[in-house]
């Protein structure tokens, strides 16, 4: 494993090249590789124009220019090569495969969880278009539910009634109104998930329920299987609706 300092050698640039090459695992490098490697064609790009600015026909110059093109070139080889690697251990771990990461740079720890986190989602796509995987719980944000206060429906904060004039008739508070009640006990939603109605907070991000997929915008109102509906409540992304009479 190479270490890190201040700056990357061509000789370094070239070991680390053949590495990769040989290698059909990712390789341990330094962690600044991707800044090492564009400090050296940064500073081998400054003597080429510098030799450029003197003397463009010599020999030198010309074997400066060339230098420069071997770096580009082997350093853009060396990131596809990784890039390769890292996106098929990303595809394992989609799988449920445990990969080390260790060898990895910063840069590269974030490319992998992103690929990881695409192919998690779409490993499964051919369940879920055939019906085989119904139920797939929105991954809104990944702040645990129980650290965020479920926000109180509306409806249940009582509000003082004014006393009605003599010819009008009381309407009834708005609390005593169940919520998603079915108006005929022997439907078919009693026996199935109960069915409530909420309020959209914020645009969401596409997702798949039980029997259909849910593309939601801010303030949208909407009735969905309960278990969905609290998910995303807890989450502050929706507030409960009580149905009028």
């Amino acid at each position: 494993m190479l270490k890190n300092s201040d700056s990357m050698s061509f000789e370094d640039l070239g070991t680390i090249y053949r590495m990769e090459k040989k290698s059909n695992t990712v390789s341990a490098v330094r962690k600044d590789l991707y800044p090492a490697m564009a400090g050296l064609i940064i500073s081998i790009r400054t003597e080429y124009e510098k030799h450029l600015s003197a003397d463009p026909d010599s020999i030198i110059c010309e074997g400066v220019n060339q230098r420069r093109k071997k770096a580009i070139l082997m350093s853009k080889e060396i990131t596809e090569i990784r890039m390769g690697k890292i996106a098929s251990l990303a595809l394992i771990g989609a799988r449920g495969g445990q990969n080390a990461v260790d060898h990895f740079t910063p840069e590269e720890r974030t490319y992998y969880d992103s690929i990881l986190d695409i192919s998690k989602k779409h490993v499964g796509i051919v369940d879920r278009l055939s019906g085989k995987k119904k139920f797939e719980p929105p991954e809104i944000d990944s702040e645990p539910a129980a650290e965020k206060k479920v926000p109180e429906p509306a409806t249940v904060r009582k509000k003082p009634v004014p006393e009605p004039a003599a010819e009008e008739m009381p309407e009834p508070a708005a609390e005593e109104v169940p919520a998603c009640v079915p108006e005929e006990p022997d439907k078919k939603e009693t026996v199935e998930e109960e069915m409530v109605v909420i309020r959209v907070l914020e645009d969401l991000p596409l997702f798949s329920g039980p029997d259909r997929n849910y593309e939601l915008s801010k303030e949208d109102i909407v009735r969905m299987p309960k278990g969905m509906a609290m998910a995303l409540i807890r989450r502050e992304k929706a507030v409960m609706v009580n149905p009028g009479p």
